[in-house]
């Protein structure tokens, strides 16, 4: 049942077309467009993206890097916390339409499965 669901998912994503670099006409491919979404107009903990996202720390770091390099974010050390790094966009129209955090809705938590 979970490998029919997992092709299913697959299909469709592909077919919708959010692995292509112009999905939704943004440029980029769909988790880099999450990770842009979920740093939002304020920033946001890399530990804390890495949670909310259920992305592996390999995985983020690649991302976080390839934004970097486009010059859509940087990566700095917290103010409060030197050793906690935070990304911030560069210009808040990196998300399109203005979207306050407070109205974004919130992720849901990992789920674990026995």
């Amino acid at each position: 049942m979970i490998g029919q669901v997992r092709r299913f998912n697959r299909t469709v994503t592909q077919r919708a077309g959010a692995l292509d670099d112009g999905f939704l006409a943004r440029g980029r491919p769909l988790g880099q467009a999450r990770v842009l979404w979920e740093i939002g107009p304020d920033g946001c903990d890399v530990r804390l993206l890495r949670a909310r996202l259920d992305l592996d720390s390999g995985y983020l770091s690649r991302l976080l890097r390839a934004l970097e390099d486009g010059g859509l974010i940087t990566v700095e050390p917290s103010d409060a916390d030197k050793r906690v790094r935070t990304a911030r966009l560069t210009s808040p129209s990196w998300l399109g339409a203005s979207t306050p955090a407070s109205t974004r809705p919130a992720a849901s938590p990992p789920t674990t499965t026995s």
